[in-house]
């Protein structure tokens, strides 16, 4: 996968400093992320599964999901999505 770098003077000095330390192009644009990512550790935690859940209950609500009933899907109805194009599976 390639990355696009539309400033001429960010490329530029790319692959001076490619040149200068004898690595490729690939090799210093990975390591001066590295750098930066080791500075500045994220400090966006991972939300818990209760604030997750807690967040799709306020979601449903403010829709209005909350108010439709959910019944369970039958196999019959779930295997009726996705045809086989088997007779034999399809109308049992």
């Amino acid at each position: 996968m390639g990355i696009f770098i539309k400033n001429p003077e960010v490329e530029r000095k790319a692959r001076e400093l490619a040149q200068r330390e004898g690595k490729t192009l690939t090799a210093v644009i990975e390591e001066a992320l590295d750098q930066r990512l080791a500075k500045r550790p994220s400090d966006r935690r991972r939300p818990t599964l209760a604030e997750m859940e807690a967040a799709t209950d306020e979601f449903r609500r403010a829709i209005g999901l909350d108010k439709i009933e959910v019944k369970p899907m039958t196999k019959q109805e779930w295997d009726a999505l996705w045809p086989t194009g088997i007779p034999e599976i399809d109308d049992a």
